[in-house]
């Protein structure tokens, strides 16, 4: 799986960085807009805030709207991120099932596909994350719960129940967010290449994956640490790059042109990188979990015949020690 992963990859990466140029780099576009927008409207509150004197604190009116535009980027950021992994996660299974009956789709034949199905793995997106934000909010709900207690009732340690009601609760959390993650892992694909809606796709995702959990726990596992490693370090001489490449600049001049422009400089080359480093993390994993959903269909399903029929791969002829 992680060799067919890569041979995917190396044979269709002008299709999958295609999508991947539309998909990171209008998020990226769009961040680094909102982050523009943001940094323009909040500039005058940057010195009170970070250049106040020593043992005065920051008005609220000061740091009010830096907190606000902070939240905002954070939403803004959710959301974009949210649509454009949507969409690579339409756009891989399309482009592998071209690489798995042998063909070479073109660009927009890929942007097509995908696209057509966007919405329902969105959908299967979007309802995963809720279940995360679902299980996160009771966690946070646990912790503020913790906290009352322990001030409420005057004591610097919590009560030991709800100490150990918030171990459990963490312990607990984790081992579930980790199964759901693999039990709904081919969702993306069954969306794309049967035409799924969203929850019918995850519950499709999760009778595949049913006796199949630690094969495809550990394969998948593999496969998001070493995209996840590769991402990094393709990020890592963007990210420094940045902050080197506009150091003379605020060495040189102290202006507000020159801290814009040094600004500017680091913000592009981290978008460029993240843009490389998000086709090689995102595309990799899903790559594998298409290879996977396709792999368990064949294993129980016997969609081999299918495959080669629809590859257009003549039948074997037989022969008279086969009639006989």
């Amino acid at each position: 799986m992680l060799s067919g992963s890569f041979n995917a990859l190396g044979r269709h990466w002008k299709q999958l960085f295609g999508m991947a140029l539309v998909a990171y780099g209008l998020a990226a576009l769009l961040f680094g807009g909102a982050v523009a927008i943001a940094v323009s409207a909040v500039y005058d509150h940057f010195d009170p805030v970070f250049h106040h004197d020593y043992g005065v604190e920051p008005a609220r009116s000061d740091v009010a709207p830096l907190v606000i535009a902070g939240a905002v980027l954070f939403v803004v950021s959710m959301t974009v991120w949210t649509l454009s992994l949507a969409l690579m996660y339409a756009a891989v299974p399309a482009v592998l099932q071209d690489a798995v009956l042998g063909r070479r789709g073109t660009f927009g034949a890929v942007w097509r596909r995908a696209w057509s199905r966007f919405p329902a793995v969105l959908g299967t997106l979007v309802i995963q994350m809720g279940a995360s934000l679902v299980a996160s909010f009771v966690f946070v709900a646990l912790v503020v719960t913790t906290v009352l207690a322990s001030s409420g009732s005057g004591h610097h340690a919590p009560p030991v129940a709800l100490l150990v009601l918030f171990i459990v609760g963490f312990f607990g959390l984790v081992p579930v967010g980790i199964w759901l993650w693999v039990r709904f892992a081919f969702a993306p694909a069954a969306a794309v290449l049967e035409n799924q809606g969203p929850v019918e796709a995850l519950r499709r995702s999760a009778r595949l994956v049913k006796d199949a959990w630690w094969r495809t726990f550990g394969i998948l596992m593999l496969i998001g640490m070493i995209s996840g490693a590769v991402g990094w370090f393709v990020q890592l001489p963007f990210t420094y790059g940045g902050v080197f490449a506009a150091m003379p600049l605020t060495m040189a001049d102290g202006s507000d042109g020159a801290k814009v422009a040094a600004v500017v400089i680091m913000v592009v080359l981290y978008l460029i990188g993240t843009v490389i480093s998000q086709f090689l993390s995102a595309t990799l994993p899903q790559l594998g979990a298409g290879l996977l959903y396709i792999d368990q269909r064949i294993r129980r399903e016997n969609l081999a015949p299918s495959l080669v029929e629809a590859a257009g791969v003549p039948p074997v002829p037989t022969g008279p020690a086969d009639a006989r």
